[in-house]
């Protein structure tokens, strides 16, 4: 019975380590945003096409960030790649970086940290709509 008890409390500590978080992790100021067009999953390629410290751009960048939903999807990282790759710098030096499925007109986009794309963060539509505007992608 104690084996079971413990299999059991294990599989509850596991389980847990890999819930989705409910919101991205947005650290205190953000010093650049750097994007590209991505590679594949697992690392970003850094070849930029935008690297922007604009106060506006970072702000809009963080208001969708900050309303970003998490779930647990499945995504097929041998096949798909994200559209873009995202390497977000902050003032104390720490980084994040992202991968993002960037929506057509009226559809979510799709946030997700490298390395754990099993995680995606959703925005709505009238933020993809920010995104692509943030990007001059329309």
């Amino acid at each position: 019975m104690k084996k079971i008890y413990r299999l059991f409390i294990l599989a509850l500590v596991l389980s847990a380590c890999q819930s989705v978080h409910d919101e991205m992790i947005i650290l205190d100021d953000v010093k650049k945003i750097s994007i590209s067009e991505s590679g594949g999953y697992g690392g970003i390629h850094d070849n930029y096409f935008m690297t922007s410290s604009d106060k506006k751009v970072i702000s809009h960048f963080e208001e969708v960030m900050k309303r970003a939903r998490g779930v647990q999807h499945d995504v097929d990282v041998s096949n798909d790649k994200p559209d873009f790759d995202i390497l977000v710098n902050y003032e104390n030096g720490e980084r994040h970086l992202l991968h993002l499925i960037l929506g057509d007109e009226g559809q979510e986009s799709i946030f997700m940290y490298v390395g754990y794309e099993k995680n995606g963060f959703y925005v709505s539509p009238e933020a993809t709509k920010v995104l692509k505007d943030s990007l001059e992608l329309q």
